[in-house]
């Protein structure tokens, strides 16, 4: 339960072509995508989120070895600035400041706390910072909490992008796991489309990873605005590998595919209506609104995880781990939890992690007096 890997079947339409495509293994692959990706990719980004006019541009898709490569290479093309600043999240995916760092740039980290709703409050970066900002990350939905900003705040931020000059880059790849009964997170390609912004700052990541269950296959795309997608297609000519044709092949017929994505959804539902059950509101409980984390406060992460691996055999991830400052009130006392297990591992999991937590949260309060 420590490590986000999604643990549902892949949809056996995608994995045909890996077994009849071997000797497509020969060819060198088109670092732009095949046909055949490319159509299914648009497709996909018809469907769910009404974009095609401001990504007309055969440049503005590209494939990615997952996502994990984009978002680090997608920094190299950052607007130089002197002492410049690229933020984040934070907590955060590590990728992202190890990037920033890659590219001459100090991270600079934005509290997602229960106060803000778990989104970083865009109102609260100084103008010095703004300033100095060569890229902004955005995780939504938020990894680890669930969150999800809506379109007025990806608004928000792509008008601070035009304003202050600096690329705005947003991790999506949690955008297909999200409560069935809810709203789809919105993309800030949405926010391009709306304001017919087809040169907007904006580069924007999916994953076939968590969307399709396939976090082997390293298979996703970037797309996003013709300059910024322009110097990233320049930088992957000289500096990323071409995404292999059977992966691509693969890709395409998942890309394409709905409906394994729809029963993906539902079996994380079945999984947050049996955690719900399990703790109600202990541990201040949140259903996420996306995404397949819990994300719950029990007073010290790190302690509470070495009670719950030595004592119940559970491993859960600290949520000091995900943080810049390991003492970070907005991180340290929380532990993440991947729910990507089947049922019936959940089932028995989640009740042991439950009583290892009131266990751990009994002898921290002491004897009663």
């Amino acid at each position: 339960m420590a490590l986000g890997e999604p643990q549902h079947a892949p949809p056996a339409l995608a994995l045909q072509p890996l077994k009849e495509k071997l000797n497509d293994y020969g060819r060198y692959p088109p670092i732009g995508g095949t046909p055949d990706w490319k159509a299914a990719v648009r497709s996909w980004l018809l469907r769910r989120f009404e974009v095609e006019d401001v990504l007309a541009e055969d440049v503005q898709i590209l494939p990615l070895n997952g996502t994990r490569e984009g978002l680090f290479l997608a920094a190299q093309i950052a607007p130089q600035k002197a002492n410049g600043l690229m933020a984040m999240p934070d907590p955060f995916y590590q990728i992202y400041a190890s990037a920033a760092v890659a590219a001459g740039a100090q991270p600079h980290y934005l509290a997602a706390t229960q106060e803000n709703g778990f989104v970083p409050a865009l109102e609260d970066i100084s103008a010095d910072v703004l300033n100095r900002l060569r890229a902004l990350y955005l995780c939504n939905p938020a990894n680890p909490q669930g969150a999800v900003a809506d379109k007025a705040y990806l608004e928000k931020a792509l008008e601070l992008a035009q304003h202050y000059g600096f690329i705005l880059m947003v991790d999506e790849c949690y955008a297909e796991i999200y409560d069935p009964d809810g709203a789809p997170p919105p993309s800030i390609l949405q926010i391009m489309q709306d304001k017919n912004l087809a040169d907007a700052p904006v580069l924007a990541f999916h994953s076939l990873s968590k969307r399709s269950n396939l976090p082997g296959l390293r298979s996703g795309f970037v797309a996003g605005g013709i300059s910024a997608m322009c110097a990233l297609s320049d930088l992957r000519q000289i500096a990323g590998p071409q995404c292999p044709l059977p992966a691509q092949a693969a890709a395409a017929l998942a890309w394409d595919d709905d409906a394994h994505v729809a029963d993906n959804r539902r079996l994380y539902a079945e999984k947050f209506d049996l955690a719900e059950t399990v703790f109600a509101d202990a541990y201040d409980f949140q259903r996420p609104a996306a995404g397949f984390f819990l994300w719950l406060n029990v007073g010290h992460g790190e302690a509470a995880a070495l009670h719950l691996w030595r004592e119940q055999g559970v491993r859960v991830l600290p949520g000091a781990y995900l943080a810049a400052d390991e003492h970070a009130a907005h991180a340290a006392p929380y532990i993440r939890i991947a729910l990507v297990a089947n049922m019936t591992v959940m089932q028995a999991a989640l009740q042991n992690l439950k009583t290892g937590l009131d266990d751990f949260s009994s002898a921290r309060k002491g004897p009663a007096a």
